[in-house]
């Protein structure tokens, strides 16, 4: 895989627009909106995190096709929030001006360079993929299920993406250089995946990611995204499965579904 090819997808991506349910008249019962809309809020604004900064320093690299491929990444990330925005306030469900989080994602990404910048948001994503796999199963709604099957799509080659160019940044590196670094964002990683599952833990059990589930997936997940890193790692996409049918959804909404239907 070259950024040639990143970049080409992308493109290419970019121009099948997502065939969503807009229509779906569903809305979130109060046990939905009790589990998801705290993170929604926090997603959508984590999601919408402009790119002018790391446009920057990613024209400064003189790797070909790396800022364009950059570029539309961001473009896709402004899409997610997007989404997630129309989806929301469809929902009644309010929009965040700023989240502490966010803020605090904007200033670890900032001092070192574009490689810490770019593991930075890499160790949100790896989050972010576990994140709308539990919303994914939190709900009843078609709609938020499609767009969450969407977004995991497109992650994957987000991470392919940033794992290929920590790849190039790590050849000339000394083997105990490599081996701090390492665990310096093994640290980050563990430290952000339990602080975003502290504020969102609601969503993440409705979906049932309880925090061991939680902690190994997010454990696997890394691993497979360090394997890609090596000077030898075979840099790929996985598939993202159909999101699953309705009578998958956690229990307690069909519960809750019923009662409202029966009684109202």
């Amino acid at each position: 895989m070259t950024f040639t090819d990143v970049k080409t997808y992308f493109e290419a991506n970019g121009a099948q627009l997502a065939d969503l349910s807009w229509y779906d008249l569903y809305r979130l019962s109060p046990a939905e909106v009790r589990a998801v809309s705290t993170s929604l809020q926090t997603f959508q604004r984590g999601e919408g995190t402009g790119g002018d900064h790391l446009m920057a320093l990613a024209t400064k690299w003189s790797e070909p096709d790396y800022a364009a491929a950059m570029q539309l990444f961001i473009q896709e990330e402004e899409g997610h929030a997007a989404m997630l925005g129309q989806f929301m306030d469809q929902q009644g469900i309010p929009r965040l001006e700023t989240h502490w989080l966010h803020e605090v994602f904007r200033s670890l990404g900032r001092p070192l360079g574009l490689e810490h910048m770019v593991r930075v948001i890499l160790t949100a994503e790896v989050v972010a993929a576990v994140y709308y796999r539990a919303l994914r199963q939190a709900t009843l709604s078609g709609l938020l299920r499609q767009i969450c099957h969407r977004i995991l799509h497109d992650e994957e080659m987000h991470l392919a993406f940033h794992c290929l160019a920590i790849q190039r940044w790590g050849r000339d590196r000394g083997r105990l250089s490599t081996w701090l670094w390492q665990q310096f964002y093994r640290g980050l990683m563990a430290g952000t995946a339990l602080v975003v599952y502290a504020a969102s833990h609601r969503t993440f059990r409705a979906g049932g990611y309880g925090l061991g589930r939680f902690s190994h997936t997010i454990a696997a997940e890394y691993a497979r995204l360090e394997q890609m890193q090596q000077a030898n790692g075979a840099v790929v996409q996985r598939i993202v499965p159909q999101p699953p049918c309705a009578a998958q959804a956690p229990l307690f909404l069909f519960s809750n579904f019923v009662s409202q239907s029966t009684f109202k």
